[in-house]
């Protein structure tokens, strides 16, 4: 099986087939399956929580994250 050439094939799915996809894969991993970080990813998370927790209400919704992204690479 060619990993580029199946990728390739997902992404040509409609949107609707494609989140059946991810959420099909994502079952198949094991909940108990370890997660492993990087000690910056594990700083960077903690950095996150704090942030939030000290904000809470900074939060964005997905709409204006993906307005600001839109906005950024024009």
């Amino acid at each position: 099986m060619d990993i580029d050439e199946t990728l390739s094939e997902l992404t040509s799915l409609p949107i609707p087939d494609r989140l059946r996809v991810v959420e099909s894969l994502w079952d198949s991993i094991e909940s108990d399956t370890p997660v492993l970080l990087s000690p910056e990813q594990r700083a960077e998370l903690d950095r996150r929580i704090e942030a939030h927790e000290a904000n809470p209400g900074e939060l964005l919704s997905w709409d204006q994250v993906l307005d600001r992204l839109r906005t950024s690479s024009k």
